[in-house]
């Protein structure tokens, strides 16, 4: 249970500093009139110190790192605990607007704000970061801050140049960084449990729902490609319909067909012809060549991949019904970035207990939490923007949506940073850590070997390793499990940790219904009967009476058919006990 929430009106104030905040930052600026604050440039470290300023204000220790950086720290109830790290970037692109990037930062300012104001620590410390360059507006290469906390910087980029002729070597230099110490801003993995970034949306879902926040679900993948449908160019009053090779012609009915599919695909995948040039281009002269741009996106890499293949394919078969050649070559390609399962869920009942409400939805737009993930868990919540408008000096948010996003991410960071069971269960006495993850399920030799490997780096690989231990039962851990797990429909025998977790994963098993109890006690005496064990089933998420259609289907099955369903049952049931104990 979270102790600490931040109400309504802590939260208008915090929106207030927020609104504040973004129009000071926004004075900072390379060019009067505008809001344009590039990578290593004397406004991004002008808007490093202000920030910093604000760090200290709430109890903060901060520092630059080797990569220009902003960073601060607060720190936990015990000095050099783990961390969650929270952050955005503070540059922007030319002619911005006053919150891609700032407002994320800002946000997180609040929360610590919240902490510090009522004398708070938690288990795990927050950190926050105003990542340098996210993106790319000088140098052409995004991502420049996050992949230097996460130690990815390619060793070329030092060498890049921006318009001026000048390199990031030099600019590092020039800011007063040293090229060679780049390494030095790279954090090892077990420093940060999780990483969270407030974001606007930068798309107009959450202004179509009705809704000031939202949760993501994953940053879209995207393939690019350049596409041609090559024909023949012929005089535009002499050769007949009937024969023409036009390529622009072709390429009007597969870009149609573009958007029908596309559309019909799925809600959250988008594609885009996003230029187009017609060879040779005269208004008497019968298009020969079509050179034109696919940009596709999805949340999901193996949908993407299915769709492109889908239109790539029709291409090809409108080229040859028209006499056209058709040839695409994919000339920027980057997965997908899916939010981590858990944090989704923190961040959903957040926003859930703020807005009355969650929406869940991908994000179209690419962010610092691409590079994160590659080293740690990450998890974004979206605030809704005017129009969905974004890049442009016309953006912007409400002062209210922005206290219902404080407050959810008040709440999120509070409840994941107010107990670290991770770090709990690596630097237990054994007893103890057998105490935590035991009551998942009755097999001694799993429990043991589970704590035998720690220490485990993110709850993700703890959970694989469950898996794949998991893999290797048989009947007889089956036969050990099952001595400790009640019927269906049956109040679990004891006080212990498990009984309690076997009660609350049938709760939805209406044990008033007489009719219901009636049948499945009938039904668990047949099972009994006939494989001579009780029926196990993962009743999470399962009504009763879809509980009773699987006894009745189940009933049906060999001797071997249904060990295996139950092995199957028994990992299904364990996993989830054990993401329980770890969500925490």
């Amino acid at each position: 249970m979270v102790k600490h929430v931040m109400n309504v009106t802590q939260a208008g104030a915090a929106a207030r500093r927020v609104m504040q905040r973004a129009d000071e930052l926004a004075q900072i600026s390379e060019t009067p009139g505008q809001l344009t604050r590039v990578y290593l440039s004397p406004e991004h470290l002008r808007a490093n110190y202000l920030v910093a300023g604000w760090m200290e204000q709430i109890g903060m220790t901060t520092w630059q790192d080797a990569v220009g950086n902003i960073c601060g720290r607060y720190e936990g109830a015990k000095e050099g605990a783990q961390a969650i790290l929270l952050g955005s970037h503070l540059d922007t692109v030319r002619n911005a607007g006053r919150y891609d990037g700032m407002l994320g930062v800002l946000a997180a300012l609040e929360v610590v704000s919240f902490l510090h104001q009522h004398e708070i620590q938690l288990e795990q410390a927050i950190e926050i970061v105003g990542f340098g360059d996210e993106e790319g507006t000088r140098f052409g290469i995004t991502l420049l801050g996050s992949r230097g906390v996460t130690g990815t910087w390619p060793d070329n980029w030092l060498a890049c140049e921006d318009a001026a002729g000048v390199s990031v070597a030099q600019a590092l230099v020039n800011a007063g960084f040293d090229p060679s110490r780049i390494s030095s801003a790279a954090r090892s993995p077990e420093e940060f449990s999780a990483y969270l970034e407030l974001h606007i949306e930068q798309g107009p879902v959450l202004e179509q729902k009705n809704l000031a926040i939202g949760v993501v679900t994953a940053i879209n993948g995207a393939r690019r490609l350049k596409c041609s449908f090559i024909g023949e160019a012929g005089h535009a009053g002499t050769v007949p319909m009937a024969i023409r090779k036009d390529a622009l012609a072709a390429a009007a009915a597969w870009m149609t067909y573009v958007e029908s599919t596309t559309r019909m695909y799925s809600p959250d995948i988008v594609a885009t012809i996003g230029s187009l040039q017609c060879l040779p281009g005269a208004a008497n002269v019968i298009p020969g060549e079509i050179q034109l741009t696919l940009d596709i996106r999805s949340p999901r890499d193996a949908d993407l991949e299915a769709l492109l293949e889908n239109l790539l394919a029709e291409a090809h078969q409108i080229g040859a019904q028209r006499g056209v050649t058709f040839s695409a070559e994919t000339y920027y390609s980057i997965p997908a970035t899916p939010c981590d399962a858990r944090l989704q869920q923190c961040l959903t009942s957040a926003v859930t207990a703020v807005q009355g409400r969650s929406l869940s939805l991908p994000s179209g737009a690419g962010h610092d939490a691409i590079a994160i993930a590659e080293r740690w868990p990450v998890g974004m919540l979206f605030v809704r923007c005017g129009r969905g408008i974004s890049h442009h000096p016309a953006e912007s948010v409400m002062e209210a949506d922005v206290g219902q996003a404080v407050q959810a991410f008040a709440q999120t960071v509070i409840a994941l940073a107010a107990k670290n069971t991770l770090a709990e269960f690596n630097n237990a006495p054994e007893n103890e850590a057998l105490d935590l993850v035991a009551p998942c399920v009755a097999i001694s030799a799993w429990a043991e070997s589970l704590v035998a490997a720690r220490p485990f780096q993110t709850v993700d690989a703890l959970k694989q390793y469950a898996t794949q231990l998991a893999q290797d039962w048989g009947r007889a851990e089956l036969n050990q499990a099952l001595t400790a797990h009640p019927r269906i429909g049956e109040k679990a025998q004891g006080e212990g940790k498990e009984a309690e977790l076997s009660e609350g994963e049938q709760s939805a098993v209406d044990t008033q219904n007489r009719a219901l109890t009636l049948a499945l006690a009938q039904g668990n005496a047949k099972y009994e009967a006939c494989f001579e064990r009780v029926f196990l089933i993962r009743a999470k998420g399962r009504s009763g009476d879809e509980i009773l259609a699987e006894l009745h289907r189940r009933l049906n099955q060999t001797p071997a058919e249904e060990e295996l369903e139950a092995l199957e049952q028994l990992r299904q049931i364990t996993l989830l006990r054990l993401e329980g104990v770890f969500a925490q």
